[in-house]
C-alpha cells in the first residue's frame, strides 16, 4: 500500500479556529474520494510561549493518505485533488512504527493525550545509509527509553509527490498519553534527576545527524478519518 503525506501551511497571523475549519473541511473532502486510510495532524491551538521544545507557531497541517493503487497511480490521482486543496508540498513515505497505540476510539475523534510532528533534514554530508542509521538504530532507542512515547511514527521520505516540494527528509509523529508529559519538559525527559542528563544525551545525537536549523516542531492534535485497524505497519516497522 502506499502512503502520501501533504502539508498545508498558514501564517501564524491565520486563527488557529479558522485553521483547524480547513484542515479538516479538506479532510472532509478528501474522504469522499475513497482513500484506504486517511488521518489528519493540525495545528489547532496555540503553543505554549515558554517551553523547551521550540515549537513553531505558524499553522500546518499534515494530510495522510494510504491508497493500494501503483505508486505512479496513487500520486497523479492525489496530486491532481491536493493541488486544489492548496497543498504546499506532497512526498511519498516508507513507514514504521517503533512504537503503537492500539487504538480503542473511533474514527473522526481526536486521538487523546499530546501529540507532536516533526519535519527533520539531514545534516549535511550524510548518506542516506547514514543518515537511517543514525535516525533508526541510534536515535529512536534513546527517544523511546527516555520520552514517554504512547505512538512514535518514523516516515522516511522516498521523493517528493507534488512537483515543487520542498527538499525533506523525514516526518516523525509522536504521542503521549496525557498533553502534560509533552508540555512539562521534567515529564518528557524522565523527571527531576535524569532531566538535564536526558536533555543533554538527546542533543547531542540529534545534532550528530539533523540540520538543528531546519528542523521544525510542531504542538498538533491528531485525528483519523478512516483507520483499517487490521492493517499491518508497512517492512521495517520493527
Amino acid at each position: 500500500m502506499v502512503k502520501l503525506q501533504y502539508l498545508l501551511r498558514a501564517p501564524a497571523t491565520a486563527g488557529a479556529g479558522a485553521f483547524r475549519d480547513r484542515a479538516l473541511a479538506v479532510g472532509a473532502r478528501l474522504l469522499a474520494s475513497g482513500p484506504a486510510r486517511l488521518k489528519l495532524t493540525f495545528t489547532a491551538e496555540e503553543p505554549p510561549r515558554l517551553s523547551v521544545m521550540p515549537f513553531r507557531r505558524d499553522r500546518l497541517a499534515l494530510v495522510s493518505l494510504w491508497d493500494e493503487a501503483s505508486p505512479e497511480a496513487a500520486v497523479a490521482r492525489w496530486n491532481a485533488l491536493l493541488q486544489g486543496e492548496g497543498a504546499a508540498a506532497g512526498y511519498r513515505v516508507v513507514e514504521s512504527l517503533p512504537r503503537a497505540y492500539a487504538r480503542d476510539w473511533p474514527d473522526g475523534r481526536d486521538t487523546p493525550g499530546g501529540s507532536m510532528l516533526t519535519l527533520l533534514h539531514r545534516r549535511a554530508g550524510l548518506t542516506d545509509a547514514e543518515f537511517l542509521r543514525r535516525w533508526h538504530e541510534g536515535h529512536s532507542p534513546l527517544a523511546l527509553g527516555i520520552h514517554p512515547l504512547w505512538n512514535y511514527v518514523r516516515n522516511v521520505v522516498a521523493s517528493p509527490a507534488l512537483p515543487g516540494s520542498p527538499p525533506l527528509d523525514g516526518i516523525v509523529e509522536e504521542q503521549v498519553r496525557a498533553r502534560g508529559e509533552l508540555l512539562d519538559p521534567t515529564r518528557f525527559f524522565g523527571g527531576w534527576l535524569r532531566m538535564l542528563p536526558s536533555m543533554l544525551r538527546v542533543y547531542r545525537d540529534v545534532r550528530g545527524f539533523l540540520d538543528l536549523a531546519a528542523i521544525e516542531n510542531y504542538l498538533v492534535t491528531e485525528r483519523w478519518l478512516r483507520a483499517d485497524r487490521g492493517a499491518d505497519p508497512q517492512p521495517g516497522a520493527r
